[in-house]
Parts: C-alpha cells; sequence; structure tokens
C-alpha cells in the first residue's frame, strides 16, 4: 500500500499488486509507424473504452517502447472524463469515479499511474452517455430522460435542462440526447439524433436522411440540423469539433452560422473524441451487423464504404486540425470493435486500471493522511 511518508515524493517505487494482462489474442494493436514515436514526444498516453463489451483500455509504452496494455470490466461503459487527476466514467446504472493511486514520480511495478474504482454513484439505468466534469459538478446525458443532469448528494440525479421540443419531463428516449460539452465549466452544447417527441420516435426518420442536432443548451437555439448520428461535441481552443458519426467523419461547425464543415473521412462509425494540443484524436467503431441504424446498407456510411471499397474498421486517428490530415492511427482489432469515447492521460507514459472486481484491488489501499 502506499505508506503517508511516500505520498508526494519523487522517484518512489511502491509494492501495489500488478494488474493482470489482458489475455493473448483478446486484443491486437496494429499502430501506424509513426504512432509510438508521437506519443513519446508528446508525453502523453491514452484511455479508452467500449460499451459492447464493457471494457476501459489504457494503452501506454514500456521502456523499450514496447506497448503496455491494460483493462477493467464496466458493464457498458461509456462517457469518460479526465479532470484534476480524476477520471469519471459514466456505466450500466452508476456514474464511476476512478483514481490515480499514485502521485506524480511515483511507480508501481513499471506503472507511473494506477487508476482504481473509488466511488460510484447509482442513477438507475437512465442510459448515461457523456460524462463531462468542471468545479461546477459532474454533469452527464440522461438518454431515457432527455436531459443534461448533474450528480445529486442524495438523489439518483439533478435534472438541469431538455431540449425545449421535448413536451415533458418523463422516462422514455424521444431524440437520442447522447453527448455534451461545457464552456467555462457549464453545459454549452449537446448532440441528439433528431427533432421527435414520442418514445423511440427518432427511430422511424428515414435512415439515410440527416436528421441529427447540435443544439446550443444556453440559448435553446438548434445551432445545427443536417447531421447524421452525431456524437462527441467537444470545444478547443474556441472552436467546435463533432463526431458527425453517420458520415465517418470529424468535423467543424461554425458557432456563428451553424455551417458544418467536414475535417477528414475516417472508414468508421466516428464517437469519442479527445484533443492534445493540435492534435485531435477520434475513434472509430466498426458498423454493427444489426441494429437501429448500422447494420442497413442505405445509411450514408455503410454507402460510403462501399463506393470507397472499404472494410470499417475499429480505431484511434491522431488528426493535425492545423492541416486536417491523419498523421497516425492504431487499429484495435480482436473481441473489441466498437470504441465509446477517448481521454488523453497528459505526463503519464504507462498508465494502468484496476478491475473492481480482481484480485489486484484486494491489496490496494489509499488512506488519507493519518489522524490518529
Amino acid at each position: 500500500m502506499a505508506s503517508e511518508k511516500a505520498t508526494g515524493d519523487t522517484d518512489v517505487d511502491l509494492e501495489f499488486p500488478t494488474p493482470p494482462a489482458t489475455k493473448t489474442g483478446q486484443v491486437r494493436l496494429e499502430p501506424s509507424p509513426g504512432f509510438r514515436k508521437w506519443l513519446t514526444q508528446n508525453k502523453v498516453s491514452l484511455a479508452f473504452n467500449t460499451y459492447h463489451i464493457g471494457k476501459l483500455f489504457m494503452i501506454g509504452l514500456d521502456e523499450a517502447g514496447q506497448f503496455t496494455f491494460s483493462d477493467a470490466n464496466f458493464q457498458r461503459s461509456m462517457g469518460l472524463s479526465l479532470y484534476n487527476g480524476t477520471m469519471w466514467m459514466a456505466g450500466y446504472k452508476q456514474v464511476w469515479r476512478i483514481e490515480n493511486f499514485l502521485d506524480k514520480g511515483q511507480q508501481s511495478q513499471g506503472n507511473d499511474a494506477i487508476f482504481a474504482p473509488i466511488g460510484a454513484t447509482t442513477t438507475g439505468y437512465i442510459n448515461l452517455h457523456d460524462v463531462r466534469v468542471s468545479d461546477s459538478g459532474v454533469y452527464f446525458t440522461a438518454c431515457q430522460f432527455n436531459c443534461i443532469a448533474k450528480l445529486h448528494e442524495k438523489w439518483s440525479f439533478e435534472p438541469l435542462w431538455k431540449p425545449p421540443f421535448i413536451s415533458e419531463f418523463a422516462y422514455g428516449d424521444r431524440c437520442h440526447l447522447n453527448c455534451l460539452a461545457l464552456e467555462h465549466g457549464e453545459p454549452k452544447y449537446v448532440t441528439c439524433f433528431a427533432n421527435t417527441d414520442t418514445v423511440l420516435g427518432w427511430r422511424d426518420n428515414p435512415k439515410d436522411e440527416c436528421t441529427g442536432l447540435l443544439i446550443d443548451v444556453q440559448s435553446n437555439d438548434i445551432l445545427c440540423d443536417n447531421l447524421h448520428m452525431p456524437h462527441s461535441p467537444q470545444l478547443h481552443n474556441g472552436r467546435l469539433y463533432v463526431a458527425n458519426s453517420g458520415m465517418g467523419e470529424l468535423g467543424e461547425i461554425d458557432r456563428s452560422s451553424g455551417e458544418y464543415t467536414p475535417i477528414c473521412f475516417i472508414p468508421g462509425f466516428t464517437r469519442g473524441l479527445a484533443f492534445w494540443k493540435n492534435y485531435a484524436l477520434i475513434g472509430a467503431s466498426k458498423p454493427r451487423k444489426s441494429g437501429v441504424f448500422e447494420g442497413n446498407d442505405k445509411t450514408p456510411l455503410n454507402q460510403r464504404l462501399q463506393d470507397m471499397n472499404l472494410d470499417a474498421e475499429c480505431s484511434i486517428s491522431v488528426v493535425n486540425l492545423e492541416t486536417c490530415e491523419i498523421e497516425h492511427k492504431i487499429v484495435i482489432d480482436g473481441v473489441a470493435s466498437e470504441i465509446y469515447d477517448v481521454c488523453t492521460l497528459p505526463g503519464l507514459r504507462r498508465p494502468s486500471v484496476v478491475d473492481l472486481d480482481g484480485e489486484a484491488l484486494n491489496a490496494m489501499f489509499r488512506p488519507s493522511r493519518l489522524r490518529i
């Protein structure tokens, strides 16, 4: 365990148990030639997750420059955020708080970060999607209630806002409100699939039509209404980016006019967006064989893949926002075929994550400062 004396020291090797490695063959990583070098030069590692197999993954590099890979089970793992060193993640019925047990400069068996689930607030199944955090609180999208909500100190959640076209606050996914961006610590933009006000009404729209919306939460204005299954609106250096998922694109929306401009095409269902300096890291998923939209050959993404004679991929692309070029990429293969969210871990070279039900957590402790 981390002793009180060691807390805050540097270059201290702590003896936490080693988290079990992913079984050989479960997940395969295929990086582009410069991907490892990009991680090293930028002193950053990555976390990403997927809900179809309920996993949170972390990718880093060892001293020899080879990939390190860690994973933990979280049912229906979705929205992912890092704020002041704490990781927050949406799950099936909880919002998880995941803390790094190591201080800066500390190591444990080669790892310079060990993230462990410390707390969870139970919300019930409200179809949690994005989680975004600031000094003002922990915000998230409650898809089953068509609203932005916030963690509450006593109850399941605190509803804050719903789209103006949603006539009542009630259980039932009416517009598939999914993703959230903050500005100055407060909710600013959301995405949803359609301007519909009946339960599952968004599913009835033609599968090849662009009915997705980006809404300004503070003004209630629909800023953009011609997206296809949009996700992951995010602000970076004052500019508004979005995953136009059903088109396989990363794009930008003019905050004054609402005009959408594609930045690049990626052969997959784009979702999960993070930034590092002048780079965007965008996740892509393989379209599902069956589902509401993804398995239909008439969807724009599937048609585009057919026209270009490309196979869909599960990947994370590193996009230079100055040149709009994909400079690096890592393709994830094996049991992982979808990505929900992506998170950069600045200053960490070899992070790991501990499974809540795994044996490693039995011998991991991080007390607060002694008062006895």
